[in-house]
This record gives C-alpha cells, structure tokens and sequence, in this order.
C-alpha cells in the first residue's frame, strides 16, 4: 500500500530534524540560526491515558519545542475524522471495524518499516500482531492491551472454599455452589453490550474454536449457522438456570463491576466477565477486592485462544504535519519511548504494555497474569462488538436485553426473532 502513496522512508521525520539541527549548529554564512515555524500537531485519543501520553509528549517537545499539540478525545466515529478535511496528524484506536476499514481504505500511512526499525515485530505477542495487519504491512503502532477474563470475589471464595475453575463443569458447579448458597454467581453490564457481548466472544471461541470465530467476525459464517445459535442457546440456559442478576439488563459496566466489589455492604454477585480497562472506575481498595481467571474449557479439542482490546496509534495519510506525527511516534517506539509508556501505563493495572512479560517484576501481579493469560492463546481476536458495524450496535443490544431478560421467565423466548435482527 505504501507504493500507492509513493511515501517517503518513515524515518524522513527523525533524520531532517537531526540534519537540520547540525547545519545550525554549523552556523554556515555565520548567519543566526533559524528557528523552526511552530507546528501544532491535532491528536485524537481517547480519555483514561493521559498520564502516559502527557510524558511521552513532554519529552518529545523538549527535543522539538517549537511543536505543540492539541489534544481532543473522540466525539464521533473514527472513520469520520479520517474522511474529514483537515484530518487530524494523530489518532489513538483500538483494532477492530474501524481500524479494518481505515486499512482498507488507504487511508493511513503504512507503518512497517517503522515497526521493522524498532524491531517491534520481535517484542511483540505474535498473536497480538495479527490484530492490524493487512497484507503483511502494519498501520498503527500498538502501545498496550486489555486482557479479558472472570474477575471474582476473593472474599466469596474463600467463604464458600471455591477455586478457580479450569473446565465448564467446574464452572457450572461452582455456579450452582454459589445459587444455593443465596449468592447470584454473575454480573453482568446487560445496558452496554460492548462488555455483555464478551460471554457470546468466549463461548463461540471455547465451544466452535478461534478458526470458526474469527471466520465469523469476518463475516464468512451467517449468523443462523446451528454453531453460532448453539453458543447463544448456552448463554441463555445460564440466565434461565438464574446465575445472573435479575437487574441485568439495566445495569451499566460500572453497577455491573460494583455488584462484585462494591464501595461498602455485601456484594450481590461473585463473578463478572471484564478486562481491567472497564474497572476505571473502581477504587483502589475495590479493585484489590477481585482477581481474575481465564474463561473455562469447553472443548479441550480447540485451541486457546483469548479476546483482547489492544490500542495504539495511527497516522492518517492526509495529515497535515504527517513528518512530524511520525517522528512522534518514532519517538514511541523506540526503547526510550516504550519504557515511558511501560511505567505510564501499567502503574494504573488498567492494560499490559505491548512488549510486556509476565517475568518482569516491574509490573504489578495483576498485569503479569494478564500477560501470561495472552502469552498462552494460540489467537486473539478484538471483542465482537468492536468488529460489527455501528449500525449492528442496536441490533446487538436489542439481543443481548432479551437474552438477559427472556429465559426463565414468564415471556417466550424466541431466538429465532433475536437472531434475524443481526442478518
């Protein structure tokens, strides 16, 4: 795709600085050193990582001062600022249908050779790669990753003796432990599906396998097939059997999380399945409340495979300042730029940096774990909702409200009707 463009060297950024601050250092013709226009670099992000990006920022400027930048967080769809004059010279995203379309698009400036330069194709989770690729090119720069898993109720657990289950009956029997016992095993945020939807992404995975599911995602299996209908069906017999709380379908991602860690009282449910970007919002003291394993075995036959929301950076082709976003980034990628970011953002435990081992002790326990839990999969996909598009989002929720709301209860619940609405 590069050729298309007939882009320079991703390194064009980095080496004209340098040369130009040589020859004014030179002084040639004795005159006085000029000083660079100011350029305001328009950066799209999206809130909860502004630590991390403000060091990264503060150490760029002060190697290029004359540069500044203005920082927004998003307010509409991606796609809308890339087709947009003047697009911005920066964007974060997450991979997913945006991050697809915008690679098929041309829209972005390829990034490989920057990849290739900071040997980020050698630190980075092979499975974690094929996230934004596209025809062996790489068109963002991937800063970290939010693994996915069932967060539990310590506490509960070693009220009741339970451990962490590794297969679907442990899991089931533990649930059916918990019920009789008066504790409601699941949360669950039923009133935004972009956390929900993460049992229908491990149940297909662990039921039907990563091959299946990504074949799925990319639109390549209908969703009346009998395998997709079957992970819907097992999802609803956990509601039917009532593992979920009975206000489900209302609760947001942050009621759902405090339903398990709450600021004070009892907690209404052991269990729910979340990455740790989602508890933001939840104290310190609420956090360590919880830990976490990895969704049960269904089918010892599949392979592991884990769902993650990885971020990074990308740089539109019709930037305005394109030389100096890519030497930003440049910036990011190097080993300086990546141990920034690496204390940045793993101090919060909210993501794993991109390069991240589950061996270095510079990082908190719960990070660790996450790597290791992704380390482990044989493939990762971005979470369901991400890839479907927008227009799909009413339909996802519609399902995902009568999922939560339908089995075990006095209405039918007819899958068939849910199901059409997805086509």
């Amino acid at each position: 795709m590069s050729a298309l463009f007939d882009l320079p060297p991703l390194r064009s950024a980095a080496i004209l600085i340098v040369v130009t601050g040589f020859l004014a250092a030179c002084s040639f013709g004795g005159g006085p050193t000029p000083t660079p226009e100011p350029i305001t670099l328009r950066y799209v992000t999206f809130a909860g990582l502004d630590a991390a990006e403000q060091t990264l920022i503060e150490r760029f400027r002060a190697a290029n001062p004359h540069v500044s930048f203005a920082i927004e967080q998003y307010n509409r769809a991606p796609e809308e600022y890339l087709t947009t004059s003047p697009a911005p010279d920066l964007m974060l995203i997450t991979p997913g249908h945006f991050l697809d379309n915008a690679m098929a698009s041309g829209t972005l400036t390829d990034l490989t050779d920057l990849w290739t330069g900071a040997d980020a194709g050698q630190t980075v989770n092979p499975a974690l790669q094929t996230l934004s690729e596209r025809g062996g090119r790489q068109y963002y720069l991937p800063t970290g990753y939010n693994w996915n898993g069932v967060y539990y109720n310590k506490q509960i657990f070693e009220q009741f003796g339970l451990q962490p289950p590794r297969t679907w009956d442990e899991f089931l029997q533990l649930s059916e432990t918990l019920w009789l016992n008066g504790v409601t095993p699941f949360a669950i945020s039923g009133n935004d599906p972009f956390m929900g939807l993460l049992w229908f992404d491990y149940l297909n995975l662990r039921l039907n396998g990563p091959a299946f599911h990504e074949q799925f995602l990319a639109g390549d299996v209908s969703v009346d097939d009998p395998r997709i209908r079957l992970a819907f069906e097992l999802w609803a017999s956990l509601v039917e059997k009532g593992y979920f709380l009975p206000t489900s379908s209302t609760m947001g991602i942050d009621d759902a999380l405090a339903m398990a860690a709450p600021t004070a009282g009892a907690p209404q449910a052991a269990m729910v399945l979340s990455g740790p970007a989602f508890q933001g919002s939840l104290s310190p003291r609420q956090r360590s409340a919880l830990d976490f394993f990895a969704f049960p075995i269904l089918d010892f036959a599949q392979p592991p495979a884990e769902v993650v929301m990885a971020i990074g950076y990308m740089v539109p082709t019709q930037a305005p300042h394109r030389d100096t976003a890519l030497a930003f980034v440049e910036l990011l990628a190097s080993s300086e730029g990546r141990a920034l970011l690496e204390t940045d953002v793993t101090a919060s435990g909210l993501y794993a940096p991109m390069s991240g081992s589950p061996d270095d002790a510079s990082l908190p326990p719960n990070v660790r774990q996450g790597i290791e839990l992704v380390q482990r999969a044989e493939q990762v996909s971005a979470p369901y909702f991400m890839r479907v598009a927008p227009t799909k989002w009413p339909a996802l929720f519609t399902l995902q409200r009568h999922i939560l709301t339908e089995p075990g209860s006095s209405r039918d619940f007819d899958l068939d009707s849910v199901i059409a609405a997805l086509r």
